[in-house]
């Protein structure tokens, strides 16, 4: 093996160990892998992300996954911050779990015709509309004017890349930070520094493979890499939801709202 390949090889084995690191440190541990061109990738990356519809997007299976999100309509004055916050301090104390913040894009645009809600929170993994349901009305803080909780459709993911050689990861989020692109693509996300490099985990509205291309280039710009260099992974391990097929009936159990 030459040297060349050498360097490739490390460079990957460097990839996968940031990512274990990046996963111990969240606490969480899914099957990680490092990411390959997709078909659709292939043959130039679909953007609709602006669309009313789901974006498009090859990055399903363990990355998507089905959630039940609560939107909320505060009374006229509340504080936004503080609702979520008591919601989410309920949500742990009556054993629900913990909540995610996330924006409107998660509804679909039946729901947004009607209503734009101004808070958004998605409940953890396996809970059910008719456990959101429950939740909110057990602890619907006064603040709160109306309140709808739909099955949504969620991207969980965790971007990840190894700088070039004389690059450090507080440079490359620097950088990130300055140029602005993953604050217009991702809107909310949480950088994590490591020894080596870091990672980026963005959960909310599923996003389409142009968008994850743009926050891949952004970020390879940002390290000196080539964007094929930034691992895209799912954030916990499990199914998520299988998207070759469409998008599957997320209404066979009815909603709630108050």
């Amino acid at each position: 093996m030459d040297r060349r390949k050498r360097d490739n090889s490390l460079r990957w084995c460097l990839v996968v160990a940031l990512i274990l690191c990046g996963l111990a440190a969240m606490g969480r541990w899914g099957g990680w892998l490092a990411a390959a061109p997709t078909p659709a990738a292939a043959a130039g990356p679909i953007n609709d992300d602006a669309g009313d519809e789901l974006a498009t997007t090859t990055f399903d299976g363990p990355m998507v996954r089905q959630r039940a999100a609560i939107g909320i309509l505060p009374i006229k004055g509340a504080d936004r911050t503080q609702i979520a916050a008591g919601l989410k301090a309920a949500a742990k104390k009556g054993g629900y779990g913990e909540l995610s913040d996330a924006t409107f894009a998660v509804f679909d645009a039946g729901l947004l015709e009607h209503m734009v809600p101004e808070l958004t929170l998605v409940m953890p993994e396996g809970a059910s509309v008719v456990d959101a349901d429950r939740f909110m009305r057990d602890y619907q803080p006064a603040t709160v004017g109306f309140y709808v909780v739909q099955p949504v459709l969620v991207h969980d993911l965790t971007f990840a890349v190894v700088p070039a050689s004389g690059v450090t990861p507080a440079q490359v989020q620097a950088v990130e930070d300055t140029e602005g692109v993953l604050d217009d693509s991702l809107n909310h996300y949480v950088t994590t520094l490591q020894p080596s490099g870091l990672t980026i985990r963005y959960f909310g509205a599923v996003i389409s493979d142009g968008q994850i291309a743009t926050v891949r280039e952004a970020m390879g710009r940002a390290a000196h890499v080539p964007a094929e260099r930034v691992a895209v992974e799912a954030s916990e391990a499990g199914l998520g939801v299988d998207l070759s097929h469409g998008v599957p009936d997320l209404h066979q159990h009815a909603g709630g709202h108050h």
